[in-house]
């Protein structure tokens, strides 16, 4: 029986099959719950074959000190925290979680839209504080806000996230507007309709970021694009802070460009107790909580294990982040 080492949160169903397969032990972020640096991890993977991880840091003095090892679970959607080309250079495959993380996602974007549509954020905080009404002014006045219902909202990017938030606005009767120069029209039709950056940024009632960092889209919501929105517009970003340009953020957010902006990202975590984010009263933020569910635990679990039982019944996995290994 193959030794696994357990890095990674595991659904306890999954593991109890995966214990059945393979000699389980747990160690590093599961047990810490710190980010293991490489070079520890290079320490404790030992003689275990099979290594699944979450947050550990995986570089090449991992593939460097570890002769036996044979193969790697990283329970992302991206395995950012893996270095591939080492893995793929000592011939070992990296298997990751696609969509893992898709509807949780989605769930919480939905959640900030409605927060931002009806001022529930500020509702709740001055209620907390004893406050019914401003200056005043009853709360049916002060907090008026507006539906979702027959609003556009634009979707930056149609990965898993975006296709899953996508079908379950439909409910909501939103028109729903799609940039993503990579995806069919077929593809996008079936969601939504096709709109450029331009047209996404001067017409959507809320826009909504979901696209992976490359070159191309690092900064590339920035004060150029602020100009162009509504001034009612709401940005939401559930994907990753560097899509947005910082200071033009908070420009944008500070002298009332937009309505407002939601956010559960951030080009600095954790934010440091002065950020200017944290002082402005138009933006409702979480702190990257956009996948934190026990339901994606299971999701990764599942998905993890599956591949691992097709790589120990000498089958192809499925989700392999360096597919060539599985040609050398």
């Amino acid at each position: 029986m193959k030794k696994c080492l357990l890095t990674a949160t595991f659904g306890e169903e999954e593991l109890q099959i995966l214990k059945e397969h393979t000699q389980v032990t747990r160690g590093g972020w599961v047990i810490t719950g710190k980010k293991t640096p490489s070079l520890e991890m290079a320490e404790i993977v030992g003689d275990n074959e099979i290594l699944i991880v979450e947050l550990d840091n995986i570089g090449r003095e991992v593939f460097e000190n570890s002769p036996h090892l044979k193969l790697i679970g990283c329970c992302r959607g991206n395995p950012v925290n893996v270095d591939l080309k080492a893995a793929t250079e000592f011939g070992i495959p990296v298997l990751y979680t696609p969509a893992r993380n898709a509807i949780a996602v989605a769930e919480l974007t939905i959640a900030m839209m409605v927060n931002v549509a009806r001022n529930v954020g500020p509702s709740y905080l001055n209620l907390k504080a004893g406050k019914w009404g401003i200056d005043g002014v009853i709360p049916f006045t002060y907090y008026k806000g507006i539906e979702l219902a027959e609003k556009t909202i634009g979707l930056v990017g149609l990965g898993a996230i975006g296709r899953v938030l996508a079908e379950r606005l439909k409910p909501f009767e939103m028109k729903i507007l799609i940039y993503d120069p990579y995806i069919s029209d077929e593809e996008i039709q079936k969601y939504g309709q096709r709109a450029t950056l331009e047209e996404v940024l001067r017409e959507s009632n809320f826009i909504s970021l979901h696209c992976t960092v490359t070159e191309e889209t690092r900064g590339m919501i920035g004060k150029e694009q602020f100009a162009l929105m509504r001034k009612d517009a709401f940005l939401i970003n559930t994907s990753r802070a560097v899509v947005t340009d910082r200071e033009a953020l908070i420009e944008a957010l500070q002298n009332k460009k937009i309505a407002g902006a939601a956010l559960d990202v951030y080009h600095e975590e954790p934010l440091s107790p002065d950020d200017p984010i944290l002082k402005l009263d138009n933006a409702f933020i979480t702190p990257h909580i956009g996948g934190a569910t026990f339901d994606v635990e299971r999701h990764q679990s599942r998905i993890i294990l599956t591949d691992i039982l097709r790589w120990l019944e000498g089958k192809q996995p499925v989700n392999v982040a360096n597919p060539e290994v599985l040609r050398m």
